[in-house]
């Protein structure tokens, strides 16, 4: 370990992890290494010391930007063993199988082939389905969008579909396709990257 690293151990800053809209920790520089080492935290990952509201990517962190600037396929230092209940304390999410998300994606974007709807619909049965399954990670962050972005565009393409017949009803299904294919290709690059949204609850 250089003498950089050994001055961050000695330092005793803390990190909360941020899943989703959920905090975890906060934990040490060791039990993040550790963490990383298990592929639990990854690059993106978003963190802020203990007592901070500025969350940031873990690698753009100092004094964690060592633990990602080692030769590929070389493993963190192994951390040294923390009080057992400390750790029996530590609960950090594995990271969640993504397939799914990327299909409902997927199927929200094929609209820009002019795909029927109803292969929107398999998608937002898709998300619901298995946001249970990546409660507590960062994932659940992507099925909330896609769940928040099929139940507020139906709405919009229903009153669209009623009122065709006048050009307002046509200004409706425009609006409600592009924000459906803007939602899915912003939270589609984000998944690829393996990184949250930020805010699923957000409009935009």
């Amino acid at each position: 370990m250089s003498s950089a690293e050994e001055a961050f151990d000695a330092s005793g800053t803390r990190w909360h992890l941020k899943v989703g809209d959920q905090s975890h920790g906060p934990y040490g520089r060791e039990e993040i290494a550790r963490y990383l080492g298990e592929g639990r935290i990854s690059p993106h990952s978003l963190l802020a010391r203990e007592g901070s509201d500025d969350w940031r990517i873990a690698r753009d962190d100092p004094e964690l930007a060592p633990l990602f600037e080692r030769p590929a396929g070389t493993a963190p230092p192994p951390p040294q063993t923390a009080p057992a209940e400390r750790d029996a304390a530590l609960t950090v999410p594995e990271l969640p199988d993504t397939l799914w998300a990327h299909i409902a994606y997927g199927l929200y974007a094929s609209l820009l082939l002019g795909v029927s709807a109803p292969l929107v619909v398999i998608g937002a049965v898709l998300a619901h389905v298995n946001r249970e399954g990546a409660r507590g990670t960062w994932l659940e962050s992507h099925y909330l969008w896609q769940i928040r972005t099929f139940w507020i565009a139906l709405p919009v393409t229903l009153v669209g579909s009623f009122t065709a017949i006048f050009f307002i009803g046509w200004i409706f299904l425009l609006a409600a396709w592009l924000w459906v294919v803007y939602r899915a290709i912003k939270g589609w690059l984000l998944l690829y990257r393996e990184e949250p949204i930020e805010d699923p609850k957000a409009f935009v």
